[in-house]
């Protein structure tokens, strides 16, 4: 008996296999070549597929690296309420404080005497500033209001408040704070370059 080496095996199944798949996509296919022949590339095309996504080592070992990273992440997650960062979307979350409204206001109300995108100087702490958004009145949480405004300065809440992204001189840090109308002056002339 001759010996049977892997090509031949391999060889073997192929020829067998053929037959069966030869029917199938005349069968299931349709009836002339041109249908065939489509159904034939389609399915070497997912062969090909299949063979690059379950059968290459590569992506076997990219596969096993993501689930490691996802395992990590999920090992030494932050326990609730106590990450600095959960807090701060909470706050976002609440009442759209900080003139983070999902909403658009237009038109703008009288009251409301800046618009969006004005260049501003602080009237105390002398920083340059422009405009991303305003609220009518203050519109934070009680606690941060109470924080900010003493008794003496509690009629400022009810005033047009804004939020601002404020000029740093590295032009990479970028801080925003929520103040109110009284504290800013527009400043004109002046061209905001990116």
């Amino acid at each position: 008996m001759p010996q049977l080496t892997a090509a031949a095996v391999f060889q073997i199944g192929l020829l067998i296999s053929a037959l069966p798949v030869q029917y199938f996509l005349s069968r299931w296919s349709g009836s002339d070549s041109t249908q065939r022949i489509q159904a034939s590339r389609r399915l070497i095309n997912n062969w090909n597929r299949f063979r690059r996504s379950y059968l290459n080592l590569q992506a076997w070992k990219d596969w096993l690296m993501e689930w490691n990273l996802k395992e990590r992440s999920i090992q030494f997650e932050d326990l609730p309420d106590e990450s600095p960062a959960v807090e701060v979307f909470r706050l976002k979350e609440n009442d759209d404080y900080f003139t983070d409204s999902t909403e658009p206001r237009s038109p703008r109300p009288l009251s409301v005497n800046y618009r969006v995108g004005q260049v501003f100087t602080h009237k105390q702490d002398r920083y340059y500033g422009v405009i991303v958004g305003w609220d009518e009145r203050a519109k934070a949480p009680e606690e941060w209001l109470n924080e900010r405004y003493s008794s003496d300065m509690q009629n400022l809440r009810n005033t047009p408040h804004y939020k601002v992204l404020i000029h740093s001189d590295d032009g990479r840090n970028s801080e925003t704070a929520y103040i109110p109308e009284s504290e800013m002056v527009i400043v004109t002339g002046v061209q905001v370059c990116l």
